[in-house]
């Protein structure tokens, strides 16, 4: 099937959103460095010389959501370097949301229009920074999956789209639930009695898995603070583009709106809309142990626009659409080539960690921002080596990564310590300095 104008300027667009993954060596998320250090540590689980590895972690292999990057990774890292596996992660989530966006939208559309350039804006956004890979994974497979059923609707489907419902359970129960939600929104406005019953047992996974998961206190936002997330998806330091793109956005759904009867897909668009304002933030118990969930439906939200949104003036709007998309990429560029400098001299100090070792690190909550803090767990970077156990892996703290740290943990002081400038620890006794810069100091335990 030939492409359509739009289509290669999908396709181009997203090319030149590669090149920052690859131009630079430490590419900048939050949650990214951790990612990374636990599928190392996976795949590196039964050598013969992870010994202290194998004394602190343990394999949690149930089959709960959060799984899809993660083999992926650990075979990966078998056969290429740490860093060269981030790309392909990286690379990965950034084409996987505009090639699911025009998959739906060509589902739902006679062909693909402008407003699948959205896909391409949010391959760039906030969640993609903070290092949620396996939801952004799990994001384009539900609108793929919401496309897929639309397309098959009046054909067989099912044994595709519990494949596709296995995936996307694997990869994040949020994105599971929306694209159950989706489908029965779907198929109530056609009448169509029966998916509601072919969709019972994921039903059932779904409400089990989320009483499990819902447990704690629920952390609420304002409503200010929820409107002034709106652009935030489209931002990354640049709030003028972010509005732009907003505005645009705001006026191609009063545009369909108006133009038109209103498409069935807008209804599942508004009930993840009024789930943004409604539903907490995250859950508590003690420290945040489910965050960002409002966040990650808004960001489902803005996936489903370009199912049924419109704009007038296709090349127009496919140029103003492009000149977002440039002043987006150019302008984050510039920011990722500064955090690519900057965490290089960070991690210069990972040689001096010996293999056999565990490390902790003291890190200034001055220094965490609400939106992304990309230092927050470099220390994974420093553990990409022979049997090197990070002491401060929140990802083994909790139940939804593939490993735990073993209770009780042995109560041995760290053999490195990593104190980042802010953290109120002037010295630490039985411990000398190896490596410092105006940013941390590393110290090594003295025998």
């Amino acid at each position: 099937m030939p492409r359509t104008a739009v289509e290669r300027v999908c396709a181009a667009a997203t090319a030149v959103a590669l090149v920052p993954i690859w131009l630079f060596r430490y590419f900048p998320t939050q949650d990214g460095p951790s990612h990374l250090y636990n599928a190392f540590v996976l795949a590196h689980y039964f050598d013969a010389g992870s010994t202290l590895i194998r004394t602190y972690f343990a394999l949690n292999l149930q089959p709960f959501p959060n799984w899809t990057t993660y083999p992926v990774m650990a075979l990966l890292l078998r056969i290429l370097p740490p860093l060269v596996v981030q790309q392909i992660i990286l690379t990965i989530c950034v084409i996987s949301i505009p090639a699911a966006v025009l998959y739906m939208q060509k589902s739902f559309k006679p062909a693909a229009d402008a407003t699948a350039l959205l896909g391409v804006l949010l391959a760039y956004s906030y969640i993609f920074f903070m290092g949620f890979f396996n939801f952004i994974i799990g994001a384009a497979l539900f609108i793929v999956a919401v496309g897929f059923w639309w397309r098959r609707r009046n054909g067989r489907y099912l044994y595709g789209l519990y494949g596709l419902l296995i995936v996307i359970y694997l990869s994040h129960s949020l994105t599971f639930g929306a694209t159950l939600m989706a489908i029965t929104v779907l198929a109530a406005t056609e009448r169509r009695t029966r998916v509601f019953f072919e969709l019972l047992p994921a039903i059932a996974i779904f409400l089990l898995d989320a009483g499990l998961r819902a447990q704690g206190q629920p952390l609420y936002r304002s409503f200010k603070w929820h409107v002034r997330q709106l652009p935030a998806f489209f931002a990354a330091g640049h709030i003028s583009i972010a509005i732009v793109t907003l505005l645009m956005v705001v006026f191609a759904i009063v545009y369909a709106i108006w133009h038109r009867p209103v498409h069935q897909m807008a209804l599942v668009s508004a009930v993840l809309f009024i789930a943004y304002f409604m539903l907490p933030w995250g859950l508590a118990v003690g420290w945040v142990q489910a965050g960002w969930i409002n966040e990650r439906l808004l960001f489902l939200t803005v996936l489903t626009l370009p199912a049924w949104i419109i704009l007038p003036r296709p090349a127009i709007a496919t140029t103003l659409f492009l000149i977002a998309i440039a002043g987006h990429i150019g302008m984050t560029s510039v920011q990722i080539a500064r955090l690519d400098a900057y965490i290089r001299e960070i991690v210069k100090c990972a040689p001096l960690i010996r293999p056999h070792s565990t490390i902790q690190t003291f890190f200034p909550t001055s220094n965490m921002n609400p939106q992304v803090t990309p230092t927050l767990h470099l220390t994974g970077y420093l553990g990409l080596q022979t049997d090197v156990v990070d002491l401060d892996d929140y990802e083994a703290m909790l139940s939804d990564f593939p490993l735990r740290y073993r209770e009780p943990r042995p109560a041995l002081p760290p053999d490195f310590v990593v104190v980042w400038r802010g953290a109120q620890i002037r010295r630490v006794m039985g411990y000398r300095i190896v490596f410092g810069n105006n940013d941390i100091r590393l110290l090594q335990r003295m025998q």
